[in-house]
């Protein structure tokens, strides 16, 4: 199985971001020496109770963490790219997979609908879903025509590249390259650099829980990275890409290829240890996710399987004992959580986890110790290697 982490900024609590990057240096360092694949980190802004107390730019994040790991992939979770210049992430992206040596994984999302979002884009308002969903696909078409184009253009509904007018007056460029110029000296195409090292980019993930997105993503080659759910749900999403995938590359992929899913886990001391000290904190979150959602999708029902019906039993649950019988949450011994993963793994071909513990309230000290029990007992239990890490390894 693949193992990649998000590693816990200390959400809930402004502390100074000094004490956060040696935190997430920390994190990062014990799952390498682990054998995990990827280190992904997320976007967030303008926290200012703390709570989504995220780093603002996955891009700087990952240069950061890849300068003090020597073998770590870095991986952005996503860049909320409507929210972005495409250019600007195509450059960044390129610099950083050259000074890593190849070690980027490009993660993308439209983001969810928050107030942060107009306030870098008015386009990105997701208010019109249907607009920013377009800006969304528009911004990664650029990025992709930007890394493999020698001579790149672009013309879409949000953004028109060369911008229309400019005549080269720098003496630099001359004699004019007609790639690039018009006989008049026009700006007719684009040299954008620098390449990236991988070729012919790094690979391209989608976060998504959506069934049309993993379709399109298969029938593309990207990867996806999803939310955990129920088994039903999770298998809506991973057929149409497996379908779709198969039919790309001419050859049948197997279930649980390309795609990975992100799961808030706990490793306890014990049973009594881990549910004592993560209930708190996966209560309130959960309860103030279900209130935050007009249409109540992240209410308990949204978290049902697909033709579950919700009991006496669910009702009176807390969020914690609904979500951990089902394996959405993990929280345990370490027995435990090996024997939900093995569920897992056994009942719907679960290859690639992204583990995470952004828990409020919880001491830094025993979210590391989580970690040195996950790391120690649970990950030697399955290996680091997914099926085509496995399959890329015997053809190599």
């Amino acid at each position: 199985m693949r193992f990649d982490l998000i590693p816990n900024f200390n959400p809930g609590e402004t502390i100074p971001w000094d004490q956060a990057l040696s935190m997430l240096r920390e994190q990062t360092s014990l799952a390498e020496a682990a054998g995990f694949t990827t280190a992904w980190f997320t976007e967030h802004h303008f926290a200012h109770n703390g709570y989504m107390n995220a780093p603002p730019n996955p891009i700087q994040m990952c240069t950061h963490i890849a300068a003090h790991c020597q073998k770590i992939r870095v991986g952005t979770c996503p860049i909320v790219l409507p929210d972005w210049h495409p250019l600007r992430v195509a450059e960044d992206i390129a610099m950083l997979d050259n000074m890593t040596l190849g070690r980027v994984d490009f993660g993308v999302a439209k983001g969810i609908n928050e107030r942060a979002t107009i306030q870098f884009n008015k386009n990105a308002d997701r208010r019109d879903n249907s607009k920013a969903m377009r800006l969304y696909l528009e911004s990664l078409e650029i990025i992709l025509k930007a890394w493999t184009n020698e001579a790149f253009t672009h013309k879409g509904e949000f953004y028109e590249f060369p911008v229309p007018g400019w005549q080269e007056t720098n003496r630099f460029f001359q004699p004019l390259d007609p790639r690039y110029h018009a006989e008049d000296g026009e700006y007719t195409a684009m040299y954008v650099h620098p390449r990236p090292f991988q070729q012919a980019h790094p690979p391209v993930w989608l976060m998504s829980n959506a069934p049309p997105t993993f379709e399109m993503a298969g029938s593309k080659g990207y990867g996806v990275i999803s939310m955990s759910s129920a088994p039903k749900r999770t298998l809506a999403c991973w057929d149409p890409y497996r379908e779709a995938l198969s039919k790309a590359r001419g050859f049948e992929a197997i279930r649980g290829e390309g795609v990975g899913v992100c799961t808030a886990f706990y490793v306890g001391e014990s049973m009594e240890e881990a549910e004592r000290t993560i209930r708190p904190a996966i209560n309130a979150y959960y309860e103030f996710l279900g209130g935050s959602r007009p249409a109540g999708e992240w209410t308990k029902n949204g978290y049902l399987d697909l033709g579950e019906e919700m009991t006496a039993t669910d009702n009176n649950d807390d969020w914690f004992d609904f979500l951990n019988k089902r394996g959405i949450i993990v929280v345990g011994s370490i027995e435990y959580v090996i024997e939900k993963f093995s569920q897992s793994q056994q009942t719907f071909g679960l290859d690639h986890l992204v583990l995470m513990q952004q828990y409020t309230g919880v001491p830094y000290s025993k979210i590391l110790a989580s970690w040195d029990r996950l790391c120690e007992h649970v990950v030697p239990h399955f290996g680091t290697q997914s099926i085509s890490q496995k399959r890329d390894t015997a053809n190599a």
